[in-house]
């Protein structure tokens, strides 16, 4: 993945979004876990998820109600700020 914006975290966890590792065409996400003893990216625990399929991921996780109301409402409130 080429990171084109990251939000880092605490612990060595962090959020990166960027052109994928299988076409820099494709834009994709990734959960970022840093081995913190070694400092090494942990390839196991930092999976990039294409953006589409994290957007479905999102979408369905939503509809088959796998948030609850105030996990929603967090959720719309951050994006009501961003409007």
């Amino acid at each position: 993945m080429t990171v084109k914006d990251k939000f880092k975290n605490v612990n060595g966890h962090s959020i990166e979004w960027g052109e994928s590792t299988w076409d820099a065409k494709d834009y994709s996400i990734r959960n970022r876990y840093d081995n913190t003893t070694t400092g090494k990216f942990n390839k196991a625990g930092s999976g990039e998820i294409p953006w589409e399929d994290f957007k479905l991921m999102i979408k369905q996780s939503i509809l088959k109600g796998k948030l609850n109301n105030t996990e929603i409402a967090e959720i719309l409130t951050d994006i009501a700020k961003t409007l």
